[in-house]
């Protein structure tokens, strides 16, 4: 919304709203009234906060106006589905006189295209679909015409005479390369557009190949100044031109009552001056948890920690209050991972990790330090090759170059990041951690992930803290208690919406990375889920509300019962199959068969919804036109066919014709799965590697690590043919003279030593290759690593550490095709003979006469030989001299 001016429609399309509005600084009291007035005078109800500044009942509202998703009611606003939308919503439905679907318009970070309105402009059929469902899944909007809401346009030139025209019309409005779609898909965040915008985009100038500087600093990398003045609080908590509480108007904790956890670790003084912070923000301290909103801890355990986080209250960190405090708003604690209490002694996953930075300066470094020594990983400023990570903004550094040297796994800090909140380290296989764009600094986009809620609670689990603390606590038991036998069903609104928030606080899903709208509509249902009795013996001590657990007999019964209740839901399944004719296995239904019944009440259920929904979800005009492919069908789908268990991974090389476009790729791929075959591009997970031919592609030579079964191009016409797979054998590939004569081998014998050595052929070898070597360093890295090795980029340095290789204890029969004791001594580097390489291999020698090893300078040939007949034979014909 504009701002500037109030429109106002004599149609009153706002009639029926009822609106609330959430201050924040992107909406200032002056603003606030202008929106206020705006709606009323086209019809709206406004319904003002509390004196508290919080929402009294979320469903009074039908829609909440706000610049941002943190305060306190989000979460409540998003169980209930009340949409909270920005103001540009109210100007988007005044310019069309009639309301805009609220989708495109909300503030939830993880929707970070929700401000951008696309229109594409002569570009391939094929992008243009894939970059507007991108933007369309992740919160934007697509408009047809070039109207004046567009805030993008795509564009492959700047010479089309309508981007000048829109320019002109709309300043604000961007002419972008797709490649600022792509990026931001395949990293999930929105990070700058600049260096893709007309007329001068940075990524298409080959001079721009020096480090790349921030185009703008990062608000959610704060991280308070470690130096503390003279009541212990960080410097930058206060401005300058208010060097003390009592100058500072704060009321971020309006009618809060606040608990400091004793494990804050913080002395009298400074414990004394947050809480008169506290009182000065209009809030109470309180030593009862029973009677807290808020809770400040540092770790994630504690009987405190348990109760709080089961009663749905705001659980966060020093660090949380800190922001507040400096900000004077209220903010989410799971919106940041150091917001959120951390776990004591770190997570066991990371603790073999030494972890090293790179390129990321400011408060973003002093970020990532926090996090890794948080995470339970060790954190070394300078770079070896002990370290297991390099964390980097971008790949222009001689750390990342001394990095790949060493074979030190180079990541972005979505790594870690992510990491975290999964309470889990991330495969590096996900191509989202080793993405660096080009002329991007990627320590703009620090501290966007927060916590996922739903690993947490499955965090709680494996460290015992399901359970509410078994204390005396009579509030936080009545929240979590479920409905007795003789009531379920019939428990009152106000226990349905206790346990409703209490559930959703630890089981919503709050990463960025999960489907924000699936994640609604997940947390709704979880608000009405059916529920059992919990079995009274499960908790250590006795209720307040309850008779204490008995001995003998009695004792003995009281478990039987509790125990039948748990078993309750399966004992009537059982006896609802058991009627049936057939029984339980032979029944006269199948799985896929849907009950006469149950398909009424669906059907019924869609005319309900379909009548309580909003006209505004089903409008698409010419501001927001979507695409027919990507609208959702009025009329009701057919249940899908499950598809098949997948019985193989198909890898298929150099057959260009089965995948010379997407549609024909994309069908192929549809056809196969319906067999239980899914076709793959990772040479690690090939269970079929298919090809017209042997090759020496860098895919078939990668994938015959694993022993695939080896097919013919043949094999695949037969599946398009016939819908169903053939017997592998009589499409079997490389066993005839041909190969024999061109490789050496039959392909049925490498498979059965593929199969021996379980990719371990060049387990405990350290081979190292050169950059410039033809087919690229990372080809044969891959080669090496999928058959157990270790492969390093040779650029001279000395001081790399080798050792021979030993027999290793645990050898198995792979040790057979190892090259036997002759090659134990052997130091490798694959290498071309260009300048550029030649000139270090006397260092290479050097380093391997260090180390009492034999240099070995060969060429490529000698390690795809080693690969493809998966057996290390010498021959003096592989080896480069000079």
């Amino acid at each position: 919304m504009a701002g500037e001016r109030v429109q106002k429609s004599p149609n009153k399309i706002f009639v029926g709203v009822r609106f609330g509005v959430i201050p924040s600084e992107d909406l200032d009291e002056e603003f606030t009234l202008k929106i206020i007035k705006s709606l009323q005078d086209n019809g709206a109800e406004y319904v003002p906060l509390n004196k508290h500044g919080r929402l009294d009942e979320v469903n009074l509202y039908t829609h909440i106006i706000a610049t941002t998703s943190d305060f306190p009611d989000y979460d409540n606003a998003a169980d209930s589905l009340i949409p909270v939308i920005t103001p540009t919503w109210i100007e988007h439905s005044l310019q069309k006189q009639k309301r805009s679907n609220t989708r495109g318009f909300t503030p939830d970070p993880r929707l970070f295209f929700s401000d951008v309105v696309l229109h594409c402009m002569d570009i391939p059929e094929g992008d243009k679909d894939a970059i507007i469902g991108g933007v369309l899944a992740m919160g934007g909007t697509y408009s047809s015409n070039l109207s004046g809401i567009v805030t993008h346009i795509v564009a492959l030139t700047e010479d089309d005479s309508r981007c000048e025209k829109a320019k002109t019309k709309n300043p604000q409005c961007k002419v972008v390369l797709p490649h600022w779609f792509d990026d931001c898909l395949k990293l999930g965040k929105k990070i700058d557009e600049r260096p893709y915008t007309f007329p001068d985009p940075e990524i298409l100038n080959s001079e721009f190949s020096g480090p790349v500087l921030k185009h703008r600093e990062n608000q959610d990398a704060f991280v308070p100044s470690r130096k503390t003045d003279s009541e212990g609080l960080p410097e930058d908590v206060f401005p300058a031109s208010s060097p003390s509480p009592s100058r500072r108007a704060l009321d971020i904790f309006s009618g809060q009552n606040v608990k400091l956890s004793q494990d804050l670790d913080i002395g009298l003084r400074l414990r004394g001056t947050l809480e008169g912070l506290i009182r000065s923000a209009g809030g109470y301290v309180t030593e009862n948890i029973s009677s807290a909103d808020t809770y400040v801890c540092q770790y994630r355990d504690g009987s405190d920690y348990i109760h709080a986080s089961h009663a749905g209250k705001s659980v966060g960190s020093l660090l949380w209050l800190y922001h507040m405090l400096k900000k004077n708003t209220w903010t989410n604690p799971m919106r940041r991972l150091l917001h959120y209490p951390i776990p004591r002694n770190g997570m066991d996953c990371f603790k073999d990790c030494r972890i090293s930075i790179s390129n990321y300066t400011g408060d973003a470094r002093t970020y990532l330090q926090d996090l890794v020594a948080a995470s339970g990983a060790r954190f070394t400023g300078n770079l070896s090759q002990n370290n297991t990570h390099l964390i980097t903004a971008h790949t222009l550094s001689d750390k990342c170059d001394a990095a790949r040297e060493w074979n030190v796994n180079v990541v972005n800090h979505l790594w870690v990041e992510e990491s975290y909140a999964k309470c889990e380290v991330q495969t590096l296989s996900n191509p989202r951690y080793t993405h660096f764009p080009k002329r991007t600094n990627l320590g703009e986009v620090v501290g966007k992930t927060g916590i996922d809620r739903e690993v947490l609670r499955q965090w709680h689990r494996e460290q015992g803290l399901g359970k509410t603390p078994t204390k005396a606590k009579a509030k936080s038991n009545m929240q979590l208690q479920e409905p007795s036998p003789q009531k379920q069903g019939q428990s009152t609104e106000q226990e349905q919406k206790s346990f409703g928030s209490s559930l959703a606080e630890l089981t919503n899903d709050g990463s960025e990375h999960s489907t924000p709208l699936t994640s609604k509509a997940h947390r709704a249902r979880n608000m009405t889920l059916p529920t059992r009795t919990p079995a009274a013996n499960k908790t250590a001590a006795g209720k307040e509300n309850e008779t204490p657990p008995t001995t003998g007999k009695r004792g003995a019964k009281e478990r039987a019962v509790n125990k039948m209740h748990d078993l309750a839901p399966d004992i009537a399944l059982y006896e609802k199959e058991m009627k049936r004719k057939g029984g339980v296995i032979h029944g006269r239904r199948r799985v896929n068969e849907v009950d006469d019944a149950k398909k009424g009440k669906e059907v019924n259920a869609g005319r309900k919804r379909s009548h309580v929904e909003s006209e505004e979800d089903d409008e698409d005009d010419e501001g927001e036109e979507v695409p027919t492919k990507f609208k959702e069908k009025g009329k009701a789908k057919r249940a899908k066919h499950p598809l098949p268990p997948i019985d193989h991974r198909m890898l298929l090389t150099g057959a260009i014709e089965y995948v010379a476009d997407d549609k024909k790729e994309a069908n192929l791929k549809a056809q196969l799965r319906n067999m239980g075959i899914l076709l793959t591009g990772n040479p690690a997970e090939a269970t079929i590697l298919c090809a017209p031919k042997v090759m020496r592609t860098r895919k078939f030579v990668a994938a015959l690590a694993a022993g695939p079964l080896v097919v013919h191009t043949s094999f695949l016409d037969y599946c398009i043919k016939h819908d169903s797979p053939p017997p592998t054998a009589s499409h079997a590939l490389g066993n005839d003279r041909d190969t024999k004569e061109r490789f050496g081998f039959h392909i049925s014998k490498v498979i059965g030593r593929a199969r021996m050595n379980q990719r371990r052929l060049l387990r405990g070898w350290t081979i190292f290759c050169t950059e410039a070597v033809n087919g690229g360093f990372d080809t044969y890295k891959e080669i090496v690593s999928l058959n157990g090795g270790q492969c390093f980029l040779w650029k001279g340095r000395e001081s790399v550490n080798v050792t021979k290789r030993k027999p290793l204890p645990d050898a198995g029969d792979e040790s057979q095709n190892q090259g036997g004791e002759e090659e134990e001594d052997v130091l490798y580097l694959i290498s071309g003979t260009g300048k550029n390489e030649t000139v270090l291999w006397g260092k290479f020698r050097a380093l391997a006469e260090k180390h009492d090893m034999r240099p070995r300078i060969v060429k490529p040939d000698w390690l795809l030989s080693c690969a493809m007949a998966q057996q290390v034979e010498w021959n003096e014909e592989y080896e480069l001299e000079g």
